[in-house]
């Protein structure tokens, strides 16, 4: 039996077409399998939780979500290498367009002055509120980035923890219009 296996595995390794399928359908699988993990206690198809927040640049008090287009409520905090690093991303897209509105949520920060100097840093354009931590249980986050696309209705259509690229960012709020 061991020995057909391993003459089977021989042949789908030696046709490089076919080994690369198979490693691409594994690698695939296993992103798709950690991101339904890490997902699992995020509301979707439902409601985004009314939340009125202050603003990072004293002008006042802000919704988190924008209600008759599409857009994404990123949630990080000031102390997270990979909200640094992906954050731009949704920047960009809101700039070119391609995504109607972005609103930056700070969480797990010690005061105003450690966010503004990661919104310095990263050089973000976006509206930026200050969250806490009821907040942060309104919303289940649980880890730092997290990011919903919201609907033009306000319904959650799709979320994502961990990184994200521009790409990916688009498409989940491209599917969800």
């Amino acid at each position: 039996m061991i020995a057909r296996i391993t003459a089977a595995w021989r042949r789908l390794r030696s046709h490089s077409w076919l080994a690369l399928a198979f490693d691409v359908a594994v690698i695939c699988a296993a992103f798709l399998a950690v991101h339904a993990w890490q997902t699992r206690s995020l509301p979707v198809d439902e409601a985004a939780p009314s939340t009125q927040l202050a603003q990072l640049d004293g002008s006042g008090i802000r919704n988190a979500i924008e209600t008759g287009e599409t857009g994404i409520v990123y949630f990080f905090a000031p102390w997270c290498r990979v909200c640094r690093v992906s954050i731009g991303n949704l920047d960009d897209l809101v700039a070119r367009g391609s995504v109607g509105w972005g609103t930056l949520v700070a969480l797990d920060y010690a005061d105003a002055t450690e966010v503004q100097d990661f919104i310095d840093r990263t050089g973000v354009s976006l509206p930026v509120v200050l969250g806490d931590s009821q907040t942060a249980r309104d919303w289940s986050i649980g880890a730092f980035p997290t990011y919903y696309v919201i609907d033009a209705d306000g319904l959650i259509r799709s979320r994502s923890v961990g990184y994200s690229t521009w790409l990916g960012m688009w498409a989940r709020h491209f599917f969800a219009e």
